[in-house]
């Protein structure tokens, strides 16, 4: 046996024993009492970390591999297959709208949404909410590694099959966004009834 085998060996039931004497020796009682608590799956532990980290884990792997498709397919049927591949896997989940509240669609997410991006609302009626988009983490991801067009293909073009999915009478105008090298990104919904 090893030195390091030995050591493990002689550091596991030097910390165990004793750990297991002084429970027996009064503390089964105790550990008796304490309430059951189930342990969680290691998948499932809780892991902190900013809005910033988050997305450079997601799109740290995302992005390099994107880069490598373009190499052996070229950028134009790179492009084509994320925007297919992103409109095919929304559509996949579409809702029929029959529980649909415009207003509280709108109002959703906005923890979420507002740790990622800064944004003015520009009208909000009814069957219309346009907002101005000024900054954008998921830009900020994309253009750091020289890939905005993957990341408008990927994030921004979702957002009109997401549009769709979510309301067959749901759409999305937008003519400007910060991916695209636009100083903002003007998104309008439009509910039509």
């Amino acid at each position: 046996m090893g030195d390091l085998a030995r050591h493990s060996r002689r550091t596991f039931l030097g910390t165990f024993i004793p750990a297991c004497g002084l429970a027996c020796l009064g503390g089964c009682s105790r550990m008796a009492e304490a309430p059951f608590v189930e342990a969680k799956h290691k998948f499932k532990k809780d892991w902190v970390l900013t809005y910033e980290e988050v997305f450079e884990k997601r799109y740290g792997y995302y992005i390099p591999l994107m880069k490598r498709f373009e190499e052996y397919l070229g950028r134009e049927q790179l492009i084509d297959m994320i925007k297919r591949a992103t409109d095919e896997s929304i559509m996949a989940e579409a809702s029929d709208g029959a529980d649909f509240d415009f207003r509280k669609w709108l109002e959703g997410g906005d923890e979420y949404f507002a740790n990622m991006m800064t944004w003015e609302v520009v009208e909000w009626t009814e069957t219309v909410y346009e907002m101005r988009v000024s900054e954008c983490l998921w830009c900020e991801i994309f253009k750091q590694e020289d890939a905005a067009h993957i990341g408008y293909a990927t994030v921004c073009y979702s957002d009109f099959a997401s549009a769709k999915a979510t309301h067959p009478n749901l759409r999305l105008e937008r003519t400007k966004t910060i991916m695209q090298g636009d100083g903002y990104c003007n998104h309008r919904w439009i509910l039509d009834t």
